[in-house]
């Protein structure tokens, strides 16, 4: 995608306009059509009308944000949601005027090592992933929102759609089994870790030799998706194992 003299013009007067929040709009019909964003803190979301609006116009060429106090260069959850859009994404940074245009290419978040966001990239998301690429298993997403599991009157998510998503309970993990556990103070069981036992190589991608044993391979809160030893505090976390029927 190009990027003309106006369209940088535009996209950097709605960026001066809100900083030092993030700005987003669109690109349709070779114009920049500003939105509103509705992100409580940080990212960016633009508003349904805004977007609606825009598409009565005509097809979205682009969708595009800033980057207040930083570079232009795409986040992990930048380039992982350009692959959901399917369309091309243009990055301002403000006020250190930068720009860059990122296009679908096909990018993957590693399974080991990826960061934390709720969502998009959280213990959920490494258990549907590690299915697709590691044993060739689509498993269904599901609307999760931050903390849902300190709140006893909602859904029990993990428990609730084990069935949905083609699970059933089993006594001992085998590799790839997923083992469903309670962290912390929590009403529902609100985390899952992939059994990996002895075999440390993802199929997938390359990664580091890992010693000790057996392995978990799973995504804390907030923090960095990590293979581990599944000693004696995780065995106390478990509240279900199950595999797969496709397994």
């Amino acid at each position: 995608m190009k990027l003309t003299k106006k369209l940088k013009a535009d996209i950097l007067a709605h960026a001066e306009q809100c900083y030092p929040t993030e700005c987003c709009g669109v690109v349709v019909l070779g114009r920049y059509i500003p939105c509103r964003n509705v992100a409580e803190q940080g990212q960016f979301q633009i508003h349904h009308q805004d977007l609606a609006n825009a598409e009565d116009i005509g097809e979205i060429e682009a969708y595009v944000h800033s980057h207040p106090n930083a570079t232009a260069r795409a986040s992990d959850l930048d380039l992982l949601q350009i692959e959901l859009h399917e369309k091309p994404w243009v990055i301002c940074a403000w006020p250190e005027i930068e720009f860059q245009v990122y296009e679908p290419c096909g990018y993957q978040a590693p399974l080991i090592g990826r960061d934390y966001h709720h969502g998009y990239q959280d213990c959920y998301s490494i258990v549907r992933d590690f299915y697709r690429r590691e044993l060739g298993i689509q498993l269904p997403n599901f609307e999760r929102q931050d903390d849902w599991w300190s709140d006893k009157d909602h859904q029990s998510l993990y428990l609730d759609n084990l069935e949905i998503a083609g699970f059933y309970e089993v006594s001992e993990p085998r590799y790839g089994d997923m083992l469903v556990c309670n962290v912390g103070r929590t009403e529902h069981p609100n985390h899952a870790v992939i059994w990996l036992g002895d075999q440390w190589q993802l199929k997938s991608e390359q990664s580091t030799s890992c010693f000790g044993g057996p392995l978990i391979l799973h995504h804390p809160y907030g923090r960095k998706s990590v293979r581990e030893i599944f000693g004696q505090q995780w065995q106390e976390r478990v509240a279900k194992i199950v595999r797969h029927k496709d397994a």
